[in-house]
């Protein structure tokens, strides 16, 4: 677990470290029940079902959304898409009855129909679901933070270039170079290149993505063996992190192009 912290962006151990605690302030909650403090165990439970949309409006669905739904249903067979679709799945469910159960205790809103009079088995149902949900949420922590996959990528590699005289190849081409990325570093971390230049990252290890702090270009998640091209037209600085091990302003995982003016013939 110290690995695995040690190379998880600050903001991913933040959300491992908060789901945790949510759900030990469950079984917290559940205690206050059988003690018959029942006011005490609404607030309880209701703030920590309430509090957990921010988590997930904030990191976990972005994420999500950018990372592992434009992949699906195909990556399925691979771990990485796997666990983390199941973590998702499971914690909506949890979520979607936690607030069922936040609604029906606290309010007349529900028609008859939608009543239900076993606050127990209820409750019982949502912590249980909302431990399974942690458990995926530990695993999906394991599988992204370590780079293992049990299965190879269903997204076609990229095109292989073609060797061509250096002549036809400085008219045909911009000028490229290559950027090495391992776990959990880009090689070279400060890279200036002309402008027109197209930037190659070659994912050598792990699960990476290529994410400009400002959005501009952004990569898929690459497996070992994948890689990402960029070709950057205007002067400026541009740095980028790697949206599973780094933060955009430089944290962990991340790096810096700077293009220069292209030079006069």
């Amino acid at each position: 677990m110290i690995l695995l912290v040690s190379i998880a962006p600050t903001s991913s151990n933040l959300n491992f470290g908060v789901q945790l605690a949510m759900g030990a302030a469950l079984v917290l909650g559940m205690a206050l029940a059988r003690r018959k403090q029942f006011r005490a165990h609404a607030i309880c439970q209701s703030a920590v079902v309430l509090l957990n949309l921010i988590p997930i409006a904030t990191f976990m669905l972005p994420i999500f959304w950018r990372g592992v739904l434009p992949q699906l249903p195909g990556t399925l067979g691979d771990s990485f898409y796997a666990v983390s679709t199941g973590h998702a799945a499971l914690g909506i469910v949890a979520e979607i009855l936690g607030l069922y159960i936040i609604v029906r205790a606290g309010t007349n809103l529900l028609p008859q129909a939608l009543r239900f009079n076993n606050y127990k088995r209820w409750m019982r149902t949502e912590l249980v679901l909302w431990w399974l949900t942690i458990g995926l949420g530990v695993a999906t922590y394991g599988v992204w933070y370590t780079g293992g996959s049990s299965a190879a990528s269903t997204r076609p590699p990229a095109p292989a270039q073609t060797a061509t005289s250096p002549k036809l190849a400085a008219e045909a081409s911009p000028q490229s170079v290559t950027v090495t990325v391992s776990n959990f570093a880009f090689e070279p971390k400060e890279l200036t290149v002309e402008a027109g230049t197209t930037v190659i990252w070659k994912n050598t290890a792990g699960r990476h993505t290529v994410t400009a702090d400002d959005k501009a270009f952004e990569s898929p998640i690459m497996k070992a063996g994948e890689e990402y091209r960029h070709t950057f037209e205007r002067e400026g600085r541009f740095p980028y992190y790697c949206a599973l091990h780094g933060s955009a302003g430089g944290q962990n995982m991340a790096g810096t192009i700077t293009v220069s003016p292209r030079r006069k013939p």
